[in-house]
């Protein structure tokens, strides 16, 4: 049965005499911060702002960018505070000098030896990426897809006997990448692939 306490004095006098053990276990646990991950979150950050300013390095002419230019960019890195600061934190990375009294920025030897590094890499697996495009192609209705949904130009450029952009629509967000040549070898799944080379190896 439940009992409506009539007055303020009545529920605190009720309240007195519930166990101080069982309002502990009602309230909630402080949410403590895991130092290792709020760590690694930090390096993660750090880590995407210095690639993304790479690349703004790298797209600028002779690859040498004023830090003013750098300083308009930092509202879209999501940061705060004077870019040249941010890139004197990082010396291995950027090479900040100054020249007539304004201060620009390029990347380090070290840095463009890692640049060199990634796009031999992304060289290497330019032929995986093209055949993995081709599958997909392959099963789409048209063997068509749109270009904002791939965003593989580079590699259509490149493969210009497998691939081409095409636009029937005659809109801009329209173009498409069609496939040009059919391969029979990846219109066979990884499991059709390994049990025809067991029946050859029988």
């Amino acid at each position: 049965m439940v009992r409506f306490l009539g007055s303020s004095t009545a529920i605190q006098h009720h309240t007195k005499s519930i166990p101080l053990l069982i309002i502990r276990r009602f309230s909630l646990p402080s949410t403590r911060k895991d130092p290792d991950l709020e760590s690694a979150l930090s390096r993660n950050k750090r880590w995407i702002v210095n690639s993304r300013l790479k690349n703004i390095i790298l797209r600028c002419p002779n690859q040498v960018a004023p830090v003013k230019f750098l300083q308009k960019k930092f509202k879209t890195l999501d940061l705060q505070g004077k870019a040249l600061n941010w890139l004197k934190k990082y010396p291995c990375c950027f090479d900040v000098y100054l020249d007539e009294d304004e201060y620009y920025c390029r990347l380090t030897k070290p840095m463009m030896a890692l640049v060199e590094e990634e796009e031999l890499v992304k060289e290497a697996q330019e032929p995986v990426l093209a055949d993995r495009l081709a599958k997909l192609l392959m099963m789409s209705v048209h063997q068509r897809l749109n270009v904002v949904m791939v965003k593989l130009n580079e590699i259509v450029a490149k493969y210009g006997d497998v691939f081409r952009l095409v636009n029937y629509s005659g809109r801009k967000s329209s173009m498409e990448i069609e496939l040009l040549s059919w391969k029979p070898e990846l219109a066979v799944s990884a499991v059709e692939a390994a049990a025809a080379g067991k029946r050859k190896q029988m």
